[in-house]
């Protein structure tokens, strides 16, 4: 891939923008304010931005739209998931456990930002502690509390956290 270009973003930052300023006037006019209120302006911004766009613009925007709520609830998904499995390593031997310190490599182009946030969510996730980026964003050394398979576990990262992530952000 290609290094993303910076100002390519602000197109998606103006129409999150005025996304957030339709869903701020519809709970305004309609009352009460609340975060209810908010969503379902959010929700009807979103698709009066959908329709009023132009195609190319209009298909960006959607697609990081949905990006987010994937990668949004791709991230509730492995919290809870991840909550059981060290709930169910707490009650189980200790000796059973092999943690390990796993070299994650990162996307070539990976910006600083987009590395900011995998390490936020992998270290959000219980049972993953992001200890250090190596280099110019290479890669990323990983805390494992239990790993059977450390390409399983390579391959977690890069397949779950890495993709979405880049998806939201490219």
């Amino acid at each position: 891939r290609a290094r993303h270009d910076p100002g390519a973003g602000r197109g998606r930052a103006v129409n999150l923008g005025v996304n957030l300023l339709l869903a701020l006037l519809w709970a305004s006019i309609i009352g009460p304010f609340s975060p209810a209120n908010l969503g379902v302006g959010f929700v009807l911004g979103y698709f009066v931005l959908r329709i009023a766009g132009g195609r190319e613009r209009r298909s960006k925007y959607v697609s990081h739209v949905l990006a987010t709520i994937r990668l949004s609830a791709f991230t509730v998904v492995a919290i809870i998931v991840a909550n059981i499995r060290v709930a169910r390593y707490t009650v189980s031997s200790l000796k059973s456990l092999q943690p390990a310190v796993l070299t994650v490599p990162l996307e070539k182009d990976a910006t600083d930002a987009e590395v900011t946030l995998l390490a936020i969510l992998v270290t959000l996730t219980p049972g993953t502690l992001t200890l250090d980026v190596i280099g110019n964003n290479e890669a990323m050394l990983i805390h494992f509390m239990h790993v059977e398979d450390p390409a399983e576990s390579i391959r977690d990262i890069k397949d779950g956290f890495e993709r979405r992530i880049l998806e939201v952000t490219r």
